[in-house]
């Protein structure tokens, strides 16, 4: 099945990690804060300071920013960033909250490489993960959170927004995720059989944009905003079991929840959400459209 076609203009393609627990991609040369050792009078001293070091960061469309996660407090990682004079920006004050739950991240900008090819001054967030026993486990099998969902050009989060770079000199502001191919495409179209098409919902604001598209569910006809979310495991309703959901209003198709499951309140937060998991997404593709503010989905 063709999923994207080539047309004028910069078309970037990089390779996916794809597995049934998650996708990733590699990014080299990103400065975090690690362990150090070395030998100080005759003894081995362990410090923890910045350096640069490869990693694995893994797609979340639920998400807004490139987040390496670290383990240690809040304080100790800005205290840290001060004795080694590394310039950052502490997004506290902004009152953006990483969508899990996590603690507010401090984002300074970086030159790194993805699959080989170099960016310039990129927005990198590095998010203290103490006493977050969920996020700590997710820490043990990636180095931190790739977000995909767009921050508007009028937002004062935009400057540290990963999508926003990485679009910047593409003439399609389109993010093809072809998780059967395993391949992250930038710049294309959409083409091939979508299983749905959907308008992606805005919040309050029309700035800070969420993955959610309208639904209805075909056997009791009730509506809901359903998160398309690459960061969440499995699939959320209000039932578990097998769920059709058909598109509504701004949006067409179907989307099918294979094994629906009720996730408790450590991993969702306060606010129960009804999520497309990367479970039923992972064998087909995602296609993200910013300029028209559309995703497509193809679940295979």
């Amino acid at each position: 099945m063709i999923l994207y076609i080539i047309e004028i203009g910069i078309v970037n393609e990089y390779d996916l990690h794809v597995y049934d627990w998650g996708a990733q991609i590699s990014i080299k040369n990103i400065e975090s804060i690690l362990n150090h050792g070395d030998v100080e009078n005759d003894k081995f001293i362990w410090s923890r300071k910045p350096k640069k070091y490869s990693g694995f960061y893994h797609l979340d469309t639920g998400s807004h920013l490139l987040v390496d996660m670290i383990l240690m407090t809040r304080t100790d990682l800005i205290k840290n960033l001060n004795e080694n004079n590394v310039e950052y920006t502490d997004l506290i004050d902004s009152g953006y909250i990483y969508l899990q739950g996590g603690t507010p991240p401090v984002s300074n900008f970086q030159n790194l490489h993805i699959e080989n090819k170099k960016f310039n001054n990129v927005p990198v967030c590095l998010m203290a993960l103490d006493n977050q026993h969920m996020m700590e486990k997710e820490r043990e099998a990636v180095n931190g959170i790739f977000g995909l969902s767009y921050i508007g050009d009028n937002h004062n989060l935009s400057k540290y927004s990963i999508v926003n770079k990485l679009l910047e000199n593409t003439n399609n502001k389109t993010i093809l995720l072809d998780f059967k191919n395993s391949k992250m495409i930038l710049g294309s179209n959409p083409v091939g059989d979508y299983h749905f098409k959907g308008k992606i919902l805005k919040t309050s604001d029309n700035q800070l944009h969420r993955m959610d598209v309208e639904v209805i569910d075909s056997d009791t006809n009730k509506n809901y905003n359903i998160l398309v979310d690459t960061g969440t495991l499995y699939s959320q309703f209000e039932y578990s079991g097998e769920v059709l959901l058909k598109g509504k209003n701004t949006s067409n198709g179907y989307i099918k929840l294979n094994n629906a499951k009720i996730l408790p309140i450590q991993l969702t937060g306060n606010i129960k959400q009804i999520i497309l998991g990367y479970n039923d997404l992972y064998k087909g593709s995602l296609f993200l459209d910013f300029n028209n503010n559309m995703l497509y989905i193809n679940q295979n």
